[in-house]
């Protein structure tokens, strides 16, 4: 949209798939934030796909080989660092965190999540900290709050905190400290 006019500039259909998945009716399809930098535009619509764009609407990439299901939609926007585009699926079943790399879609690493908590679905944006220069994915999900290495996934460390679900605010790094609400 032309920030000064209002006016559509390009509206480009990225995905169509077969079916939908469940939603609750007070979430959308597109509800994680779009990432636009450097002449690109990271899309992510949960177990529906992933895709880069370039700002003038191509599709440079689609990624919808990650399936997993959701109650209520997807809520958990991407982050991109380091040339991966990062994000946490937290299914109803089997949870698990993922890099692609940002040029291609490709799955760079995959780590299920471990987590003992009955209800699996959760919708947080992860971050990315500075833990002495290692670069940490914080993602807190249900039950539990982990932290992975960025360049190959491996669990760093994870703290559980029960039965916790449905968790969606994005965690907070200050003073060597992370804060989450569960």
């Amino acid at each position: 949209v032309d920030a000064e006019a209002g006016t559509i500039t390009w509206d480009v259909e990225v995905f169509q798939p077969s079916s939908q998945p469940k939603k609750h009716t007070k979430n959308g399809y597109a509800s994680p934030t779009p990432i636009a930098v450097d002449g690109r535009v990271y899309v992510h619509f949960g177990p529906m796909g992933t895709a880069c764009l370039d700002t003038a609407g191509k599709v440079l990439w689609r990624q919808a080989d990650l399936t997993y299901e959701t109650p209520h939609g997807n809520g958990g926007s991407p982050v991109l660092h380091d040339g991966k585009l990062l994000f946490s699926c937290d299914a109803t079943d089997k949870p698990f965190v993922v890099a692609l790399d940002q040029d291609t879609g490709k799955v760079v690493w995959r780590t299920e999540r471990a987590t003992q908590a009955s209800k699996k679905f959760s919708f947080c944006t992860p971050l990315v900290i500075d833990d002495g220069g290692r670069k940490l994915l914080v993602s807190p999900g249900s039950g539990m709050v982990g932290a992975y290495d960025v360049n190959d996934g491996t669990e760093v460390w994870h703290v559980r905190y029960g039965e916790g679900f449905s968790i969606v605010p994005r965690p907070v790094f200050a003073h060597g400290l992370v804060f989450v609400t569960t």
